[in-house]
């Protein structure tokens, strides 16, 4: 970590090649992960030329870190590396040691994990990356969900859960904001992080090139120093008092860079303790406030004056209608099948319009809610004239909602 009982004036040759590859590797992923979007000529050459893998694949984010692009921009980031490294090993290889320059590269691993931890943090506390189960998963068999699904699901069900782990994310990236707890907070998100990896790796998780990369940053900074830590925690040996080199001499600077990092300390403690006590939910903001919003079980369904039986492998009667998010509605039919509609409510004249994802005509239904639980839907789909009685679903009839915390359990309850 820079401390004057660890320095060396003069490195080894392993150690500079080795220290350049490492520098040139990790600021080149860093900065390509900010500036890839600027460089599409280079990337697109390189997928091509180098790769051969032509040049059919999205830059645009579509929610997913390990897209074809994503795989170029690593392999364009070894292929630099190995550029870069070459080069300025060959144009410098007369220099003794790279000790201030690895200070201010480990300043880099930490403000870059520090700033991830702690926006990974807030999005878990605030449940804006793992949200409710949604009322479509409510009605969705397990067996048919994805592994990612499943993982969403467990994770989104409890706030307190992520309250818990966002936390542990922001306190590790706090960790390193002072020189002297960087190896504790380094030891936090090495252990956080890789459990974060094997749950991207055997839940199917597409975030496993960037989780990954965060669990080597944080085991750089760790084995930075590692000898004293063998010492401790290993060995069972006394180890010294770390006495840090100050590579800063601007005592102003130094007074505003310690005001800054009190200061983002004491503001995330207060938005986590509050947060435990008002429970926001970012998420929430996302769904319907609509009168209509909720899960409706199709009771009498009509075509053409034509009542449909509810048959299991019927592929037109509708099973659930579904209104959560804003503007969404889903129909789930009787096989099971998913049908999805952009939606659209007056409530002055108690209408509502669908239009498929792919499709460019409405279809618009007239709509009567009796005693809050009973809806009837009139209109036209498809030019078939549709009546359809639905009750709606209270979510107390999910177990996964009604059965709560208890202290005392005579039995497992495990379904």
């Amino acid at each position: 970590m820079n401390s004057i009982n660890t320095l060396e004036k003069n490195w080894s040759t392993t150690s500079k090649i080795v220290f350049r590859f490492t520098f040139s590797y990790f600021i080149s992923f860093i900065l390509l992960l900010f500036l890839a979007l600027f460089l599409e000529t280079p990337l697109y050459w390189f997928a091509d030329t180098i790769l051969n893998w032509g040049t059919d694949f999205r830059i645009e984010s579509t929610g997913s870190g390990d897209r074809t692009f994503d795989y170029v921009r690593f392999g364009f980031t070894i292929f630099l590396t190995f550029f870069v490294s070459i080069i300025w090993s060959f144009l410098d290889k007369k220099r003794a040691s790279y000790n201030t320059l690895q200070y201010w590269f480990q300043v880099v691993l930490r403000i870059f994990l520090c700033f991830a931890m702690i926006l990974y943090g807030f999005a878990k506390i605030f449940k804006g990356q793992f949200a409710d189960p949604s009322l479509e998963l409510l009605i969705q068999n397990v067996g048919d969900m994805s592994p990612m699904g499943l993982a969403w699901t467990f994770m989104g069900h409890s706030m307190y859960y992520n309250i818990f782990t966002g936390s542990l994310e922001i306190i590790g990236g706090l960790l390193l904001l002072n020189r002297k707890t960087v190896s504790l907070g380094s030891l936090v998100i090495v252990g956080f992080m890789i459990n974060v990896v094997f749950m991207n790796f055997t839940y199917d998780i597409p975030v496993k090139l960037f989780s990954i990369h965060l669990v080597l940053m944080s085991f750089l900074l760790l084995i930075s120093d590692g000898k004293r830590f063998l010492q401790f925690f290993i060995k069972n040996e006394k180890i010294e008092k770390v006495e840090y080199t100050n590579y800063i001499k601007n005592k102003p600077l130094l007074k505003i860079i310690s005001f800054l990092k009190k200061a983002l300390i004491t503001v995330s403690i207060l938005i986590i303790v509050i947060q435990c006590l008002i429970q926001f939910k970012a998420t929430e903001q996302l769904r319907s406030k609509s009168k209509l919003r909720g899960i409706w079980k199709t009771e009498l369904f009509i075509v053409e004056k034509d009542t449909i039986a509810p048959l299991t492998t019927d592929s037109n009667r509708w099973k659930y209608f579904i209104i959560d998010y804003k503007e969404k509605a889903i129909v789930k039919l009787m096989n099971d099948t998913i049908k999805r509609y952009s939606f659209k409510e007056n409530i002055d004249t108690e209408e509502i319009v669908f239009k498929g994802i792919k499709d460019s005509i409405s279809q618009k239904f007239k709509y009567s809610i009796a005693n809050k639980n009973s809806l009837k839907l009139k209109g036209f789909l498809n030019g078939k004239e549709l009546k359809i009685e639905l009750k709606k679903v209270p979510k107390t009839d999910f177990r996964l909602l009604n059965r709560k915390f208890r202290w005392v359990n005579e039995t497992t309850y495990n379904y």
